[in-house]
């Protein structure tokens, strides 16, 4: 990358969205009015792609770049302009890609939306004043009266018949999941792991539910996504981030001998699932050098690029409110960092948010907050839930496993079960199922069996039904 250095403008993010994004430009363009954006630059950009969308049916991407020389060429420009236009471009130099790969569509639409709104609001404060002063009263209403805002993403209106962006979204969407797992695990999780999706694991105590939000984050981060990973005080910063560079080293980060599985299998009948393993030693012990050169490789090899794709925000247990959490992404989206994935470490032990005296109501009521949370950000949100004190003697959990308040499970879009029998869990095998999954069947006794090795970090490695 030729620039590492963002800017941060929502004007920037908005034209950024158009230039590499189809949906994005494609809901844009059925809006556009003139002149939406403050700067003259931004609206000839704007023009640009949405003259090219008109024609093409896509977005510009690397194509802008010729849009520019082409207008640069045909007659004399204003100077300032031009050197803005060229500025903004030179940019997004060899990031077109990756930057489409990664984007938010509708919550840029959102932002879009919210934008435009913003400069027509006070390009007509600003006439509605000159006709004040001109003591020209009939045209300051009929202004008024005239004024129609641009309605774009959440709370927008649609013609359900006839809007075809919103046919193609909702399909779209329908099939594609933002975080992907291979073999019968990605069978599992079907498409459930997608954008305005909440999920959350259940699980009795030390049932490994850390480890798989650690596991969701990391093939998130791996895919080129933006994960915001908050600790809200199981662990601390210091146990967290050793977890994460165990994953990173993909080994035990202390002498020891352990056992990788290397096959996995189910015959019909047999309750659990047959491993194999294979022993390994670790020598020696990994220290901060180590680490810092696999992540360097991990960089190098998955993600490509020296974006920040992986944030970690840390806090004692019981002290972050869900509104605490959108002070801080609203913090970091200041620097232009949107996330695709929010993963919380997790929801029971969050703080209990203002005017709510039942402990019940309180937990009912971040539950609540989370779901939105998902749906304004158009993320996938995944968490954790403590499963109650008869699970620990059950084979595999339910609904009437859950603990304090059932609905949880009415705001969740997917509720995944952790289970391991003494016997599996000493083979390092978990077994999930859905306990609540919305727009799809399921059944919650069908179990996918997973092996994995926690002294490597990763808690599936092979599955199987």
């Amino acid at each position: 990358m030729k620039v590492t250095k963002r800017d941060g403008s929502e004007e920037r993010k908005i034209l950024i969205g158009m230039i590499v994004d189809t949906h994005v430009l494609g809901r844009i363009a059925s809006k556009w009015e003139h002149n939406l954006f403050k700067s003259v630059w931004g609206n000839l950009v704007a023009t640009w792609c949405i003259d090219f969308y008109n024609e093409y049916e896509t977005a510009p991407k690397q194509e802008i770049e010729s849009l520019f020389e082409s207008w640069v060429s045909k007659s004399a420009q204003d100077e300032e302009t031009v050197e803005l236009v060229d500025k903004f471009l030179s940019g997004l130099s060899d990031e077109y890609e990756a930057r489409a790969e990664a984007s938010n569509s509708n919550y840029i639409i959102d932002q879009a939306s919210a934008y435009f709104n913003k400069v027509k609001l006070s390009s007509l404060s600003e006439s509605i004043k000159g006709d004040l002063v001109n003591e020209d009263i009939d045209t300051a209403l009929d202004r008024i009266n005239t004024y129609g805002q641009v309605e774009m993403g959440t709370g927008a209106g649609i013609d359900v018949l006839t809007d075809d962006d919103a046919m193609k979204e909702a399909f779209q969407e329908q099939q594609e999941a933002i975080v992907k797992y291979p073999g019968d695990l990605g069978k599992f999780f079907k498409g459930a792991l997608q954008r305005d999706a909440f999920i959350a694991f259940m699980g009795a105590e030390k049932r490994g539910k850390t480890w798989w939000l650690i596991d969701v984050a990391w093939r998130a981060m791996c895919q080129r996504r933006r994960v915001a990973f908050f600790e809200v005080g199981d662990m601390s910063q210091n146990q967290i981030m050793r977890r994460f560079m165990t994953r990173a080293v993909r080994r035990p980060l202390k002498p020891r001998s352990y056992d990788y599985p290397t096959h996995i299998e189910r015959e019909p009948g047999v309750p659990i699932a047959l491993i194999e393993h294979e022993n390994r030693n670790q020598q020696k012990e990994i220290g901060w050098q180590s680490a810092r050169k696999a992540c360097q490789k991990i960089i190098a090899s998955k993600i490509k690029s020296q974006d920040s794709m992986l944030r970690l925000s840390c806090h004692p247990n019981s002290t972050l409110t869900v509104s605490g959490m959108k002070s801080i992404l609203a913090s970091w989206e200041r620097d232009g960092w949107v996330p695709d994935v929010i993963v919380i470490d997790y929801a029971d032990i969050l703080a209990a948010p203002h005017g709510y005296k039942e402990t019940r109501d309180q937990i009912n009521a971040n539950w609540k907050q989370l779901r939105a949370l998902s749906q304004s950000h158009h993320c996938l949100l995944v968490t954790a839930t403590q499963a109650d004190a008869s699970s620990y003697n059950t084979n595999t959990i339910g609904r009437s496993n859950f603990s304090e308040d059932k609905r949880k499970f009415a705001h969740v879009t997917g509720m995944v079960g952790l289970n391991a029998t003494a016997e599996e869990k000493e083979n390092g095998i978990t077994r999930l199922n859905w306990i609540v999954l919305r727009e799809s069947a399921f059944s919650e006794n069908q179990c996918i069996h997973v092996a994995g090795c926690l002294d490597v970090g990763n808690p599936a490695i092979r599955s199987t039904f």
